[in-house]
């Protein structure tokens, strides 16, 4: 494979390749440093779909540069034969999702990870982007061993999305509502696929992926579509953390969590209940918006803000491409005297002081959506009335046929049905009957979960000898 030559930058190896384009590590000339240049490959004839979503992908990442976990969009602009490209920082592979695979992520690291993907989608989502294809592959590590998301090539804009014609979907991480036509993207469809990426870096694999099972694409759908959220299994994760991201997976979006935000605040109340190192969120927005501090917080540093600046923070330039939007810029010249200046840091910080005091103090009476609630131990809880204690199950076996039993503590509500799989084979179903008669002649066990408006209790597992 062929780097196209472009000037200024050496051409050093080949990284990987995507839907329609490669990626190559090249050392720039000067300032000399390494980074990674996605660039359209030369076998593909790029339709105007193309070339606006390339587009697109520049635009959504000079405008997030700046951010922590966000991998940075250097430079962009046209090869010799007319095939764009984007100049990138340069991440090491391998990314998240081959990093995780066979070998899962300790607990505190995929919630971390979690709280600072989180951090970088709220504000794209401030930013008035949706990036619609988040998962583990579409995270890279930085050279600090910090993530950083990448790939906004299908990203929109929240009010445009609508009208999009054509979505591509990445199967294993995107919600029903995306499989099955509803929706284009949204801020809820995310949130769901932060969920599952946060899932996948627990287990090793995608939610309603089954180990040695039917993972094609149909088989992948009709579970995402139709089964219930499952639990990660992991032993040593928080119980809250299976149903927060039970929540994240929930069928229908508006039983998820309302915002990347909220589900960053919860991860940090799961980390601050486990005694976890604590991990701040890196959202930049307006402290009077949707990122002022969570009241509930268990401490004031948790969620860390960019103040507002003076002077409008622009993206690193990018070469002119005939569909990127031009950049307005501010130019000042000339400034304040030494007396003039310290006046102005004076009434600043006097503001800054009222806010803060006005922000602790003052409580907003209008009706807004309330954050997601905690119990006393720190443990976030779902919806009011969601499944929280795990279903009773009992089995007995009469020859090769073994018959399961299911009940609910507190009893069922009309529309509950259960999910059921079997351990040794991953097959199972969603079901309305409480009894079930399964097969076999050796010891099997099953997991259970009851599924309500869209939400999974934990899950039982029972065996029968």
């Amino acid at each position: 494979m062929t780097a196209p030559r472009i000037p200024g930058y050496r051409v050093v190896e080949h990284l990987g390749s995507g839907g329609f384009a490669d990626v190559f590590l090249y050392e720039q000339e000067w300032p000399r440093q390494r980074v990674a240049i996605k660039v359209v490959r030369p076998d593909i004839p790029l339709t105007d779909r193309e070339k606006n979503l390339f587009a697109s992908e520049a635009d959504a990442m000079a405008r997030l540069a700046d951010h922590p976990y966000i991998v940075s969009v250097l430079n962009a602009g046209t090869t010799e034969d007319g095939r764009p490209f984007l100049v990138m920082r340069y991440c090491p592979p391998p990314d998240l999702g081959v990093r995780v695979r066979g070998n899962p992520m300790p607990v505190a690291e995929a919630i971390s990870t979690g709280i600072k993907l989180a951090s970088a989608i709220e504000t794209a989502h401030q930013s008035g982007i949706l990036h619609r294809d988040i998962k583990p592959s579409n995270v890279l590590v930085t050279t600090y061993s910090e993530p950083a998301i990448t790939d906004f090539g299908i990203a929109g804009r929240v009010h445009d999305v609508d009208g999009d014609k054509d979505v591509r979907i990445s199967y294993p991480w995107s919600p029903p509502e995306l499989l099955d036509g509803r929706s284009n993207g949204s801020v809820a469809s995310d949130v769901y696929s932060l969920g599952a990426t946060i899932w996948h870096l627990l287990v090793g694999r995608s939610p309603f992926s089954i180990p040695n099972g039917d993972n094609g694409t149909r088989a992948l759908s009709a579970r995402i579509l139709h089964a219930a959220p499952p639990a990660t299994m992991r032993p040593d994760a928080p119980p809250g953390l299976d149903r927060l991201l039970q929540q994240c997976l929930a069928k229908q979006p508006a039983y998820r969590p309302e915002s990347a935000l909220e589900l960053a605040r919860s991860l940090q109340r799961i980390e601050a209940a486990a005694g976890f190192p604590r991990t701040p969120v890196a959202v930049e927005g307006d402290a009077s918006g949707a990122a002022s501090r969570d009241p509930m917080a268990a401490d004031p540093d948790e969620t860390r803000l960019k103040p507002p600046t003076i002077v409008t923070s622009m993206p690193r330039p990018i070469a002119h491409e005939p569909h990127a939007e031009a950049e307005e810029t501010q130019d000042r010249s000339g400034g304040p005297g030494p007396t003039m200046l310290a006046l102005i840091i004076g009434a600043m910080l006097a503001t800054l002081i009222t806010l803060i005091f006005v922000m602790v103090n003052n409580k907003d009476d209008s009706p807004s959506p309330a954050p997601t609630p905690t119990s006393s131990a720190g443990t976030p809880t779902l919806l009011p009335g969601a499944p929280t204690e795990e279903p009773l199950v009992t089995g007995k076996r009469s020859g090769d046929t073994v018959t399961f039993s299911f009940s609910y503590p507190g009893g069922t509500e009309s529309g509950d049905t259960w999910q059921w799989t079997r351990t040794d084979t991953g097959k199972g179903a969603r079901t309305t009957e409480s009894t079930l008669d399964l097969q076999s002649p050796d010891r099997l066990c099953v997991q259970v979960a009851l599924v309500r408006r869209g939400v999974a209790s934990p899950v039982a597992d029972t065996c029968v000898e």
